[in-house]
């Protein structure tokens, strides 16, 4: 369950009644659940519109396996905090890639996971990607830089994010809801 915005307009990274539960940020989630909770206005929806197309490239390479950590202004109220919609959703994508792998993709599969400007232009995804294949010494480094990165906002206030897993099993119905979703807003707005 995605716990709801604090006062400070972020996900609380820990359950301030239970500080030492390990029920904690990053929030395991899955899909239908993120549309569900975010996609409140066109802008949002758009936002998740590409972050869907993303992920069915992801998926169209072979990455199925793994998890995403979502983060950024689109899990925050960005807009009470700085009167605008977000204008795009953080992610890290820790996935089964190898390098041998990497290697045999084409350039413009390649794209899909390196070029990160062309990444947020054309999906609105600020995208990383993260192997479990790396050493685990690399990995805990990494994880542990990507979790301080995250888990405060610049203002140096604490916040929390999600972890969504990376099979698509559920992204249909997803996106099935967030068509819908995006039709109200359209019809409430006329």
């Amino acid at each position: 369950m995605i716990p709801q915005w604090n006062q400070q307009g972020g996900l609380p990274p820990i359950d301030d009644n239970r500080p030492a539960d390990p029920e904690r940020s990053p929030y395991p989630v899955d899909v239908v659940q993120i549309v569900s909770r975010f996609a409140t206005s066109i802008e949002r929806c758009a936002v998740l519109d590409g972050f869907f197309r993303h992920r069915s490239e992801l998926h169209r390479l072979g990455l199925t396996q793994g998890f995403q950590w979502l983060d950024g202004s689109f899990m925050e109220n960005i807009e009470m905090l700085e009167g605008r919609a977000p204008n795009d959703m953080d992610v890290v994508s820790f996935v089964y890639l190898n390098d041998d792998a990497v290697d045999q993709l084409e350039a413009d599969d390649l794209k899909l996971l390196v070029d990160n400007e062309w990444i947020k232009d054309t999906f609105k995804v600020d995208f990383y990607v993260v192997s479990l294949f790396d050493h685990p010494e690399s990995l805990v480094q990494v994880s542990a830089y990507w979790y301080s990165m995250w888990s405060h906002r610049r203002s140096k206030q604490w916040k929390g994010f999600l972890k969504v897993g990376l099979a698509p099993d559920q992204d249909q119905a997803a996106l099935a809801m967030l068509d819908a979703k995006r039709q109200e807003i359209i019809h409430e707005q006329n």
